[in-house]
């Protein structure tokens, strides 16, 4: 007869917390070896020895390099997050924060071009998985521009004739857009010149009204 192995739990804790170090462990080498060499040049092979654990667990847990650098990405993602709420919270007007916003995500995308064009790259190589948590850091991202727009419109300096979630995919794609533009371009312009390139397609988007109604 054959024998049922249940875990106990504190069996199951304790697999889940060595998962979690083993994570913990290649996403710190990853960065480690990111910040010498650069994303591009990463190794899955160099990351798990750096770990100190087999390279094959980087499918495992990540589904691969593409996975990994998903989460770089993730964690870039964060930081802009908190930038992004601090500036639309800020003073100014709601057309002048939108283009501060986008401002700063050119500021930190620009800063490091090479590294820009690796992490579009590998975007389409990371697993659905990924690309769903991908998806969801977005709409975070996002909230900012979309809380700016209901004040813009409620303001009567926007329109109201495009859904907001039109309005949001387009400015994101018109930025994605123009970042590729930018980091091809020599010399690689500053922020401001870079949203000041794609600011008329952004403004035909929301419409934004030089006399607003008070």
């Amino acid at each position: 007869m054959a024998r049922s192995y249940t875990l106990s739990e504190a069996a199951r804790a304790g697999r889940e917390a060595k998962k979690e170090a083993t994570k913990d462990a290649l996403l710190e080498a990853a960065r480690l070896l990111a910040g010498r060499r650069g994303i591009g040049g990463l190794s899955v092979t160099e990351v798990a020895r750096l770990a100190g654990v087999s390279h094959s667990l980087i499918n495992t847990y990540f589904d691969g390099k593409a996975g990994l650098i998903a989460e770089l990405v993730k964690e870039r993602n964060i930081r802009r997050m908190a930038e992004s709420a601090a500036i639309a919270q800020g003073p100014g007007s709601p057309e002048d924060r939108l283009r501060a916003v986008l401002e700063g995500w050119a500021r930190f995308d620009l800063s490091d071009p090479a590294l820009l064009r690796v992490l579009r790259a590998y975007s389409w190589e990371w697993s659905d998985l990924a690309e769903a948590g991908h998806l969801r850091d977005r709409v975070e991202m996002m909230a900012p521009l979309a809380r700016l727009l209901d004040e813009g419109r409620a303001g009567a300096v926007f329109r109201t004739d495009v859904a907001q979630a039109d309005a949001l995919a387009a400015i994101w794609a018109i930025y994605t857009i123009g970042m590729r533009g930018a980091v091809f371009s020599a010399p690689i312009p500053t922020p401001e010149k870079a949203i000041a390139a794609i600011w008329g397609q952004i403004a035909a988007i929301v419409n934004i009204c030089k006399d607003p109604v008070r």
